[in-house]
């Protein structure tokens, strides 16, 4: 039945929805004068930190997040903020912990093949705990079939030795990188299948080779298995999205028995110990005849996997107290996630610049920004950096489940991921925005960041595809108005070309003084952001 509202109840209910519009409009008619000093070198200073080879990636819970968590927290403690992390001995310290369990290849994990010794550039899959030595000798199984006329093959007590099996076709180089991901997921669901029929005719390991990888499987193992110095991780706190660790453990895609997936450079080493040429090994592959191995090439392991169900990772958190003392209990959340996803099995970084050194550098930024400025915000700013985000946004799903502040004064949350480069989604005059106009969330918060978009020269872009991905989320889910700045997706998007020196400071200047002057205009405004819905237009 169509809801019908008298004309006046309808007038009075417009009139009511547009006056909170107008106070925060008029909070900041024009740029408050502190964002001048968001300015290129110190956010490409921090970026290019925060990407360096030196932490490895910024695996969450390794020492590389935490290093990362470290020089966060240094900098807010120069800039006089104030701890809102986990309260030890009655006083807030700069970190707020969240658990993880963790599994690891264990110390001393070697693999010695021929002459030739690795002690890194392979995964090992399945994800349940155990330790193995093996003295044995290598068998070239070819792509791990049974072959006809096989059934003699004795693999009793031997390595198997299978080529990981290519792609039918050829992959079309348009691919996003959720289409490779989900193509190589594929493919490594079938390693575990060749593993088992491996396992049932004897052999006590089974290593798979790969020729090239074009479909990205190394990256995807980077979420799916552990490597030596790269963990596997599931969330441990109540609530938490486990991540795509347990779905490696959940699967165990092994054999029963040790099973590895070599990295390229690696595959080709092992191929020559077996006297094998890459050329002639993906001949085969591709379907010709199977070329023939060297025979009684020795191969000795030592290998394990090793849990800890009570490992650690963080976030950093700090508060700048508001000036009005009837506001300053209210507080606006920034947030951005300062970890990434690790090092490859053949030993390449994910230096995760753009994604998320850039938007952590914005972060530092719009702090120094706040706590220089002349003129201090009326509500308190509480500087957010997460962690988690690559696995399951946990740090922000902790956080808004275990605040540090109460959840019912807290009005706002501008979050930044991704805002140092142009692409195929935002050029260098545009930014990517969620929630938008024609977002059911769309708000106060995003209406005004469009207008302040034009003083700086910035047209918005719809990134609702992007409302669920980033840590803006888990604060909408709890019906605190949010927006998300970033730049979209390109072609280095969790490839480990995803280096500081493609960062364009420019625009990380641009977004990140948007977001501050977003920001500062909740913390300034008589009234708090509100929902309006769907809209025609972003003003």
């Amino acid at each position: 039945m169509l809801l019908r509202i008298s004309p006046f109840v309808l007038l009075t209910a417009l009139l009511a929805a547009q006056a909170p519009e107008v106070a925060v409009t008029q909070a900041a008619a024009k740029p408050p004068e502190a964002m001048a000093t968001i300015q290129q070198k110190e956010l490409l200073a921090h970026a290019t930190f925060l990407a360096s080879d030196e932490l490895k990636g910024r695996l969450t819970g390794s020492p590389g997040q935490f290093a990362a968590a470290k020089y966060i927290a240094d900098h807010f403690a120069r800039l006089g903020l104030e701890p809102l992390g986990d309260e030890v001995e009655g006083k807030r310290t700069w970190l707020q912990h969240y658990g993880v369990s963790r599994t690891f290849v264990v110390d001393g994990a070697n693999l010695q093949f021929g002459a030739l010794t690795l002690e890194n550039g392979f995964a090992i899959l399945g994800g349940k705990p155990f330790e193995a030595a093996f003295d044995a000798k290598a068998a070239f199984v070819g792509l791990g079939r049974k072959p006809a006329g096989d059934a003699g093959l004795d693999l009793d007590g031997k390595v198997a030795v299978a080529v990981v099996k290519p792609l039918k076709g050829k992959l079309d180089k348009s691919l996003t990188i959720e289409q490779k991901f989900m193509a190589s997921f594929s493919t490594f669901g079938q390693l575990g299948k060749t593993a088992k029929a491996l396992a049932k005719r004897g052999a006590a390991a089974v290593l798979f080779v790969q020729l090239a990888d074009p479909n990205g499987l190394s990256d995807t193992l980077n979420y799916l298995a552990a490597a030596p110095g790269k963990d596997s991780l599931v969330a441990n706190f109540e609530g938490a999205d486990p991540g795509m660790g347990a779905v490696a453990q959940m699967l165990g895609s092994d054999g029963g028995v040790p099973t590895l997936v070599l990295s390229v450079p690696a595959s080709a080493q092992v191929l020559g110990e077996l006297g094998l040429a890459v050329d002639a090994v993906t001949a085969y592959a591709a379907g010709g005849e199977m070329p023939a191995a060297k025979d009684g090439v020795a191969v000795k392991g030592k290998l394990g996997l090793g849990t800890d169900a009570n490992a650690k990772a963080s976030n950093v958190v700090a508060v700048l107290r508001g000036s009005d003392p009837k506001l300053a209990h209210e507080a606006i959340v920034f947030s951005a996630h300062m970890d990434h996803v690790g090092t490859r099995i053949d030993g390449e970084v994910f230096n995760g610049a753009d994604d998320n050194a850039s938007g952590s550098a914005g972060l530092l930024a719009i702090a120094s920004a706040f706590a220089n400025s002349k003129e201090k915000p009326r509500r308190s700013v509480i500087f957010l950096s997460v962690s988690g985000e690559e696995l399951g946004l946990w740090g922000s799903a902790y956080f808004a489940d275990n605040p540090t502040w109460d959840p019912a004064l807290l009005v706002a949350n501008v979050n930044t991921d991704m805002i140092g480069r142009n692409g195929p989604e935002s050029s260098a005059d545009q930014v990517t925005v969620t929630p938008s106009n024609r977002h059911a969330k769309f708000s106060t918060i995003v209406q005004d960041a469009a207008r302040f978009g034009e003083t700086l020269g910035l047209s918005f872009e719809s990134g609702d595809k992007y409302y669920e991905r980033s840590d803006h989320f888990n604060f909408a889910k709890k019906g605190i108005p949010v927006v998300f700045f970033c730049n979209g997706e390109h072609e280095d998007y969790h490839q480990v070309t995803d280096h500081a020196d493609k960062l364009s400071g420019e625009k990380m200047e641009k977004i990140a003084r948007l977001a501050f002057w977003t920001g500062w205009a909740v913390a300034n405004a008589d009234d708090r952001p509100r929902k309006l819905g769907k809209r025609e237009s972003w003003r």
